[in-house]
């Protein structure tokens, strides 16, 4: 039977005694090509390829794809047999998701194990994966194509040009949570390749441009009547944030040696937070409210060296926001997440006239183009002030008081 059509698309449907009947798209509006499929399909059944027939039957391949490897001769047919005789892409991913939860789970870039929070994104960008291919978790570890990945930022990006682009289930991405998504997809391959043993390249993901972060910050008012609402239990966690401006990641991984209460000082470094990069190695300065807040709840916990400052509840970060959000409610701050924190020390900071270079030191930034998004909040009274602080240095007046400070900060550290 020739190959048929419907709407613009021509089919086959063929039916062999002991093969099961192939009726399939092939994908083309070509009759030509049509028929070129169909007549490769007559040479595979000559040639006794009931295998490959049977993955065809069982949609295990795809028509055109079947046909274009047969054009390029047997190695290539062998290869697309074994892929598609490999396991499903769901199966795959379910393992590598098993394995980041184990303690065999060790990310490759940070050298630390996976969080929960950070296998729950990646589990909901696979979600957004499987439903744009279109196998679904049926799919190959070879249906992750560069095709594949311009078809999902195609599926899933935010409406350009007041336009609105298809979108899966309504629900188009922002440029962040496309890059998201594309880091968890990095992440499985390189998982695929390196402890898997798949065949799989890894490319570079283009990143999208994404847009201005959010900037929710407390005032002064809103952190009084947030520790006045906040539990007594959970308030030396949240303090440490808000009054250290580390990132919920490193006060999470603070360990009993890495808090010097005596010397009003918090270390984060590589050995036992999970720092972003290598300017996230820092000693952050306590102020007298902080070591209040934590000499309590050292005394409580007691944690060893080794031993985290803020176990249990701490390390989940659902009880974490859940506490947040009934202190926010409580003080009727709205909007905010555990995150403003930092948002809030670096404001402040930019307030009091903190140099950028120093904030960038203190918030652990990569770049001071990063820190300078706070600056606009630094007043310019404090201008007259550093001109004159430049100008005495300049006569030399300021050296004796800048030795002295650091002499003072050496001795701290001496005695720690």
């Amino acid at each position: 039977m020739a190959p048929f059509k419907r709407g613009r698309i021509y089919y086959v449907d063929l039916r062999w005694r002991g093969y099961p009947r192939l009726r399939l798209s092939t994908g083309t509006t070509i009759k030509a090509r049509a028929i070129a499929m169909e007549r490769a399909l007559y040479a595979l059944r000559d040639a006794g390829r009931s295998d490959l027939l049977g993955l065809l039957a069982e949609r295990k391949v795809r028509l055109p794809e079947l046909h274009d490897a047969y054009l390029v001769g047997k190695d290539q047919l062998e290869h697309l047999k074994a892929a598609a005789e490999g396991p499903r892409l769901g199966h795959l991913v379910d393992d590598w998701m098993e394995w980041m939860g184990s303690p065999a789970g060790i990310s490759p870039r940070t050298r630390r194990r996976y969080t929960k929070r950070t296998i729950q994104r990646y589990a909901t960008s696979w979600e957004g994966f499987f439903s744009v291919l279109p196998r679904g978790r049926e799919s190959q570890i070879s249906d992750l194509t560069r095709g594949f990945v311009l078809d999902y930022r195609r599926a899933r990006s935010r409406a350009v040009g007041g336009k609105s682009r298809r979108t899966v289930k309504g629900r188009p991405l922002s440029p962040a949570t496309l890059n998201r998504d594309m880091a968890a997809l990095g992440a499985f391959l390189t998982w695929a390749r390196d402890v898997g043993g798949h065949r799989v390249e890894v490319p570079k993901f283009r990143r999208e441009l994404e847009t201005r972060g959010r900037e929710r910050w407390l005032s002064s008012d809103e952190l009084l009547a947030f520790e006045r609402a906040c539990s007594p239990s959970w308030w030396p966690f949240f303090a440490t944030l808000f009054y250290t401006g580390a990132r919920l990641g490193e006060v999470q991984g603070l360990r009993g040696a890495d808090i010097l209460l005596h010397a009003r000082r918090i270390t984060i470094h590589e050995e036992s937070q999970r720092v972003k990069s290598s300017e996230s190695v820092r000693d952050l300065p306590t102020p007298p409210a902080l070591e209040r807040a934590l000499a309590g709840h050292l005394a409580n916990v007691g944690p060893g060296p080794a031993d985290l400052v803020f176990p249990g509840r701490f390390q989940d970060y659902g009880k974490v926001r859940r506490a947040w959000n009934a202190a926010c409610q409580g003080s009727g701050i709205e909007g905010a997440t555990p995150h403003d924190a930092r948002h809030s020390f670096a404001v402040h900071a930019a307030q009091a006239g903190v140099p950028i270079v120093r904030l960038q030191k203190l918030l652990g930034h990569a770049t001071a183009t990063m820190t300078l998004r706070y600056m606009k909040h630094a007043p310019e009274a404090y201008l007259d002030e550093d001109a004159a602080s430049i100008a005495r240095h300049m006569g030399g007046e300021g050296d004796e008081e800048i030795a002295a400070r650091v002499e003072g900060a050496r001795r701290a550290l001496k005695k720690a």
